[in-house]
């Protein structure tokens, strides 16, 4: 069920499976009111799984198939647990839409929702036909009641597959890519999912599978899982996506079910790989530690060190800059930019150095294998009442140039951590309530960076550029000051890896 009036599994029929597309509630040709993910739209996924099972050219097994928007309802409605469900295959889902949509470590996601709500489902919802003044009505509402409810809570929750996972049983699908936003999601959805038979495809492709993320090509073609769902060619069919039909609707013992749980590209080498969970990826986890020493690489405000070893002696050490509320336009991927509504940003992160600090590692002698939760774990100091921290990953080549890797965000009042949820390299935060951030005293954060598969090569280095704006990506904190931060023995700022 989906609110755009598109079909995605017509590709299938002659094969054999019947296809319903369905229009949510309030949308297409479907009447009512529209409610965004609400849990009277997930009833009606139950509902129309339990119609189709009547129908006499339906055996009733029903799967549940889509991808975006229709790829989240498909997951709330599975975990409605509905009779004559038997398997799911979705892409790209949005599994958190508080943390993968609109808030983002207590930071405002505007690009997505300026570019989404405001400009495609408001207008495809409501037709052409409608008159402005009520088109700007339902969009403005929108965008205030996300913009009035900062905090996770109950409104969230019920339209949170992350919430609701333990009660997903049946086999699902699940593919995604390295260049969405909603990746760092989906791999928490396939650790946390009870199903016996699961798997998660992560190639390198954007929310839109164009294939291309900035200058990053990706790797996916005719037969992969997002060309499939996409139906992008008469082949399509043929790949994985038919197998997981097959297999859990027709019975055929193909080897579907006993492929790797997770499969994934490695971005900077271009190599795939297997696993059984994200978290197992992870064979080594060292420390990088922020450091005064030069690099003489970087044309930041610092050009600071990543050092191996941590620092001793009780004097602090630290850098300072202004916030800047303009800095972080390199934004080349589409997880980072304005998910279409804008055009990418380049990828060259040297132009945004000289608004914050970076840390450099030396030479790499042999490769630097990235995979696995990462986070930055930090001390700062600032003179405004609340501050955002922006943290990303760049792999720097022999000849200056700076890729962007992935990247981190954490708002000052929402660094609180659930220890219970929370290991070593990956930080929960519940985003449930604000904590005080006090001028000019010393705090400790703890920053998730977004997952990433990605090789760095012998003669390259690795960096940390740290700043507080990636506009237009989120929306920029309406304050002003200068921002401290700290590394010595006593405050020993890390960047801590997971690697392979």
């Amino acid at each position: 069920m989906e609110p755009y009036g598109r079909s995605t599994a017509t590709p299938y029929l002659k094969f054999g499976y019947a296809h319903v597309n369905t229009d949510v509630r309030g949308t297409g040709k479907s009447g009512g009111a529209l409610c965004l993910l609400c849990y009277r739209e997930q009833l009606d996924v139950r509902d129309v799984i339990e119609w189709i099972a009547r129908q006499p050219w339906s055996n009733g097994k029903v799967v549940l198939y889509g991808y975006s928007y229709s790829a989240i309802t498909s997951l709330l409605g599975a975990a409605l647990k509905p009779r004559h469900l038997t398997a799911v295959i979705v892409g790209h889902p949005p599994t958190d839409p508080y943390r993968d949509v609109i808030w983002q470590n207590g930071l405002f996601f505007q690009g997505f929702v300026a570019q989404w709500f405001v400009g495609q489902t408001a207008a495809q919802s409501l037709g052409a036909g409608v008159q402005p003044q009520i088109l700007d009505r339902a969009q403005q509402e929108f965008v205030l009641e996300a913009r009035l409810l900062p905090l996770d809570g109950p409104v969230y929750k019920e339209r949170s597959v992350l919430a609701k996972m333990s009660r997903i049983k049946v086999p699902t699908y699940v593919f995604s890519g390295w260049s969405d936003m909603y990746s760092r999601g989906d791999l928490w959805l396939l650790d946390g999912l009870p199903a016996k038979h699961k798997l998660l495809w992560i190639d390198a492709s954007t929310h839109h599978g164009t294939g291309r993320g900035g200058e990053l090509d990706a790797p996916y073609a005719k037969g992969s899982p997002t060309d499939q769902l996409l139906a992008l060619s008469a082949d399509a069919p043929k790949g994985e996506i038919k197998e997981w039909l097959d297999r859990f609707v027709k019975g055929r013992r193909n080897g579907i079910a006993h492929k790797p749980r997770l499969r994934y590209f490695d971005m900077g080498d271009r190599t795939w790989h297997a696993a059984r969970s994200w978290r197992s990826v992870t064979k080594h986890r060292p420390r990088l530690y922020l450091s005064a020493a030069r690099s003489g690489t970087a044309h930041s405000l610092n050009d600071g060190t990543l050092a191996s070893k941590l620092p001793t002696g009780r004097n602090s050490y630290q850098e300072s800059y202004v916030y800047d509320p303009t800095a972080g336009s390199s934004i080349p991927i589409d997880r980072e930019g304005p998910d279409g509504f804008l055009p990418y940003a380049p990828l060259d992160q040297r132009f945004d150095e000289p608004h914050g600090l970076t840390y450099t590692t030396p030479v790499l002698k042999r490769p630097l294998h990235l995979a696995g939760p990462t986070e930055l774990r930090f001390w700062a100091v600032t003179e405004a009442s609340d501050m955002a921290w922006v943290g990303r990953l760049v792999d720097v080549a022999p000849d200056g140039s700076a890729r962007m890797i992935t990247s981190g965000w954490l708002r000052a009042s929402f660094r609180r951590v659930d220890p219970k949820r929370s290991r070593d390299g990956a930080p929960y935060l519940p985003d449930d309530r604000q904590l005080p951030v006090t001028i000019g005293q010393e705090i400790k954060y703890r920053m998730d960076i977004w997952p990433i598969a990605w090789t760095l090569k012998p003669g390259h280095r690795l960096r940390l550029w740290l700043s507080s704006s990636d506009s237009p990506n989120h929306e920029p904190l309406p304050v002003a000051g200068r921002n401290l931060i700290l590394h010595d023995a006593v405050y020993p700022s890390q960047l801590i890896l997971g690697t392979r």
